[in-house]
């Protein structure tokens, strides 16, 4: 995905054949994007955030300081946003049974807070690998910056994504688990069809509608976490729907009501900075309202 050579580190703790029936790990699980691989829209990215659907939201809108983004109301951050010609997303890392910082950050800070930063993705990277913040990976854009797409995180150094199709989940950063396979090959495939035109007919819908994907993947192919293998296998579709009673042990603790996608996001930013955005929002499995719609031009 990047120039050189990234570590994944983990914090020291059990190993992971000990860690079952933990919480999963909360917040976007997945993200696609394609860097500098269609001619006139530099980034291109569609993600998935999974959250507990009891959790508190705000649906994408423009905030006081005129980025887009959705909101996480219990946390204060976003899981993905825009300003004009910047995009951010974060993901979570998957660590079941790892002990939390004292007075732990939110992780949807990153995004937010670079979006108000106006700092460029490489400078506003190295401020971040805070040990006060869970696992997780962070994607910083700013078109025109020297380093434009930066991929950050407090389990790897932060680097320079190079052109091309990459996928992140909650593990390492193209770490080929299922979706992020099959997912990378589908979006492929959407810009072959799309051609030049990046629009709701041609890209957006197509794009929302891979992200609906309820396919589980074949046990064989699946990571290990460190959740049980029936929770491994039901987190491993695009789209997440888990009933509350399917895992009364690892999922909820004391935040029952079920798990699943919440939010579906597409962000387009094309050469000259036109940002734009779009996103469905779901409730146990079912879409909420409309198709919201942004652009900053």
């Amino acid at each position: 995905m990047g120039t050189g050579v990234y570590q994944f580190k983990r914090r020291s703790g059990p190993p992971e054949r000990a860690l079952h029936h933990k919480p999963v790990t909360k917040a976007m699980c997945l993200v696609l994007f394609a860097y500098r691989s269609h001619p006139l829209f530099p980034l291109l990215l569609i993600a998935n955030r999974d959250e507990f659907y009891r959790r508190p939201t705000a649906a994408a809108a423009p905030w006081d300081s005129g980025i887009v983004a959705g909101r996480d109301l219990e946390g204060g951050g976003t899981w993905a946003g825009i300003a004009r010609g910047r995009a951010a997303a974060v993901t979570n890392i998957r660590e079941p049974g790892q002990l939390p910082p004292p007075d732990p950050l939110s992780r949807g800070d990153i995004p937010r807070d670079f979006l108000h930063s106006g700092g460029t993705p490489r400078d506003f990277s190295s401020g971040i690998c805070d040990d006060r913040y869970r696992g997780f990976n962070a994607l910083l854009f700013q078109l025109g910056a020297a380093e434009e797409l930066v991929c950050a995180g407090n389990r790897h150094t932060p680097f320079a994504v190079t052109p091309g199709i990459h996928g992140i989940s909650n593990g390492a950063p193209d770490a080929p688990w299922p979706k992020v396979e099959a997912g990378k090959a589908r979006l492929a495939g959407l810009l072959e069809d799309a051609g030049e035109q990046i629009d709701e007919a041609g890209f957006v819908q197509p794009a929302l509608a891979l992200l609906r994907d309820r396919r589980t993947a074949p046990e064989a192919d699946l990571p290990h976490t460190g959740v049980s293998p029936a929770l491994e296998l039901a987190l491993s579709p695009l789209f997440i729907h888990i009933d509350r009673g399917d895992f009364p042990d690892s999922i909820g603790g004391d935040n029952p009501g079920g798990y699943g996608t919440r939010a579906s996001t597409v962000i387009a930013v094309d050469l000259t900075g036109r940002t734009q955005l779009w996103e469905q929002s779901f409730c146990d499995g079912q879409p909420v309202d409309s198709v919201r719609y942004f652009a900053l031009d």
